[in-house]
């Protein structure tokens, strides 16, 4: 049987423990008031903060079977590749499309090598002969910014006799992840998306990169991507991405007249620079699937 402790003893351990808490309540203070006035003011946010956008939810309606913008300007448009078959770019540009970003080429999954789009050709040829303005994109898989740079001039040499309107856009992105990249984590690809940009601009076209929300939020340094065109991949509508783009691709299963297939839809916006009063009419409910 254990011995009980006397009365004695006991008022001792109280003290004791009274005492190591008192020792511990002064060192605080001490530690407190060692802190030079003012020291909170040290504790800064970023000094760069990622622009927002100007949009209005609201403004955002779909008529005709096509998204727009009604607080400014706006440009209906479509992005294409061979997937699409033989366009009849006659009849996509009297359905009301007002230009088209064409794939010039992209980066082979296996072994890395360039390919130009089958349809390259044949597409930007044809939509700028019914008068539609034309951007490009190129599809990455570079894995270094010496890649990126090689994609780069690839498509200036592919447009050695063509000059698109609007920008030429970078479009990395890792596959299913059975090819020579696993997986976005870990790479560079603000990287790869500067090299590829400047070398564009280099060139003598305007440049722009491509992203969906999951690059946007996890892989993707968008501060230092703010002087090229952003074009904004999200089928929420309206889209719920915060910050700062230019363009919107709104759905991945769109209809237009002149393509048998289902085909990228995209909206270009100039906000107003009053925005206040807008009018939107004859309307459908802007809703669209998650991405």
């Amino acid at each position: 049987m254990a011995k009980r402790r006397k009365p004695e003893q006991q008022r001792r351990m109280m003290m004791w423990i009274i005492a190591a808490l008192a020792l511990l309540l002064v060192i605080g203070l001490i530690v407190l008031w060692s802190i030079p006035n003012g020291a909170e003011s040290e504790i800064k946010l970023p000094e760069e903060t990622l622009p927002t956008n100007e949009y209005i939810d609201e403004a955002f309606y779909k008529s005709d079977g096509y998204l727009h913008y009604a607080a400014g300007e706006n440009k209906i448009g479509i992005d294409v590749s061979a997937h699409q078959g033989l366009i009849d770019w006659a009849q996509v540009r009297d359905a009301g499309v007002e230009f088209a970003v064409i794939r010039a080429g992209y980066r082979g999954s296996t072994e890395g090598r360039l390919y130009e789009d089958e349809q390259f050709r044949y597409n930007i040829e044809g939509a700028q002969t019914v008068g539609l303005p034309v951007g490009i994109y190129f599809y990455s898989q570079a894995i270094t910014e010496e890649e990126a740079v090689e994609e780069a001039q690839f498509v200036c040499e592919l447009l050695e006799d063509y000059t698109p309107e609007l920008p030429v856009f970078y479009d990395w992105e890792h596959g299913d992840g059975s090819g020579r990249i696993s997986g976005a984590y870990g790479m560079p690809i603000t990287d790869f998306a500067v090299a590829f940009c400047e070398e564009i601009r280099t060139a003598g076209f305007d440049a722009g990169v491509y992203f969906n929300l999951d690059y946007a939020y996890h892989h993707l340094d968008l501060f230092r991507l703010q002087d090229y065109t952003l074009w904004l991949a999200e089928y929420n509508l309206p889209p719920t991405y915060p910050y700062h783009f230019d363009w919107l691709q709104y759905t991945a299963s769109g209809t237009v007249p002149g393509i048998e297939t289902t085909v990228d839809m995209d909206l270009m916006m100039i906000p107003a620079e009053s925005s206040d009063d807008f009018v939107v009419i004859n309307t459908e409910p802007a809703e669209g699937a998650s991405n």
